[in-house]
């Protein structure tokens, strides 16, 4: 038997060589033409994480705890009030009413009002909650063995005064970094604890009252279908948080070219963005229809769930075209959330955390 020429070896490396290459220029095809993805930030209404006081008369109890932080914290709580459209909310000082002096003489502890007289008298006012809370310090020792705060922890507790409302407690906890990283402004404060209070204070209503979270999310980027660049062109408008020119700039493309995916999904974001959450689902199913990937799948699911949140924001009815792909459930605070929901978002903030540097 006569062996082939050359080495064996040598020519089964270059086979493995020339499929592998292969594949990788199979791959790099098929991400030009489908399109990869960037994560961008979009801010998003988000309902009352404890009970909605929105339209509401809240009375506010005492704040037990350190004087040099309860004193601030409850000054803030009452002058920080909302009362933007939709999310107003009317704070009453216990002290203000009229029955003040009767509530202290039946009190359980000197200076504390009794929550059941209080209750009583803040019900005849017309009040619909009773708000008290406790301030548990956590402090680490500083230079020369004082005590430096670090963090604070408010427990409140929303007591109902109505038959058709709902009460419970709940715990916040902010610290210098988060308060700072949250919320910009309070960089300018020399004082550790206005930086806290303050935070403190802003987190609080965040139970009561709608409030706005930043969402990163992932958005395509096309390269060889025709309006590619136009496409990317939007995306970098969209990751600088212009939205309403993004949106402007996809709509251009889809009305050129009604098939572009990409066009159509990440203007669906937009349409969500915009807070049209019907033309967002109607968008996310028609990206569905002409490619149902995933991302597609999981974007229509997404949407819907942030409709669902915006909807239970302010109080508004079901949307006309009815609920699609969730299910409305509530969480031991009963708060109400989607099925499906969080599957969802874990892999979007997968997604996020996997492309989040992309540009």
């Amino acid at each position: 038997m006569v062996c082939p020429r050359g080495n064996p070896l040598a020519v089964s490396s270059t086979a493995w060589l020339r499929a592998v290459s292969l594949g990788a220029v199979c791959l790099c095809a098929v991400c030009l033409c489908v399109g990869c993805r960037m994560s961008v930030p979009m801010h998003l209404w988000e309902p009352p994480r404890l009970q909605s006081t929105v339209g509401k008369r809240v009375v506010v109890s005492t704040v037990a705890g350190p004087e040099r932080l309860t004193g601030p914290i409850r000054e803030k709580l009452l002058a920080m009030a909302p009362r933007d459209s939709g999310r107003q909310t009317e704070l009453l000082d216990f002290r203000t009413l009229p029955d003040h002096s009767s509530i202290r003489l039946v009190s359980a502890a000197d200076g504390e009002p009794n929550d059941l007289v209080l209750a009583s008298v803040a019900s005849r006012e017309g009040a619909d909650f009773l708000l008290r809370g406790e301030v548990m310090e956590n402090q680490r020792a500083g230079d020369g063995n004082k005590p430096v705060d670090d963090s604070l922890t408010i427990s409140w507790r929303l007591t109902s005064l109505t038959d058709d409302c709902r009460g419970g407690g709940f715990p916040i906890t902010v610290d210098i970094e988060t308060a700072i990283a949250r919320y910009p402004d309070l960089a300018l404060s020399t004082s550790r604890n206005e930086v806290l209070t303050t935070a403190a204070v802003r987190e609080s209503y965040r139970l009561l009252t709608p409030s706005v979270r930043r969402d990163q999310i992932p958005i395509e980027i096309p390269y060889l279908l025709p309006g590619s660049r136009q496409v990317r062109r939007g995306n970098a408008a969209a990751r600088d948080g212009r939205w309403g020119e993004a949106e402007s700039i996809w709509s251009q493309v889809l009305r050129r070219y009604p098939a572009h995916v990409p066009a159509i999904h990440n203007l669906a974001l937009a349409s969500a963005a915009g807070q049209d959450f019907s033309r967002a689902k109607k968008l996310a199913r028609r990206a569905i229809r002409l490619h149902p990937s995933r991302l597609h799948q999981e974007t229509l699911v997404w949407i819907e769930s942030r409709q669902r949140d915006y909807h239970h924001a302010f109080g508004l009815p079901d949307p006309p075209e009815g609920w699609f792909v969730t299910s409305d459930v509530s969480d031991a605070s009963g708060r109400s959330s989607s099925a499906g929901d969080q599957h969802s978002q874990s892999s979007r903030d997968r997604d996020a955390t996997r492309v989040g540097s992309s540009r």
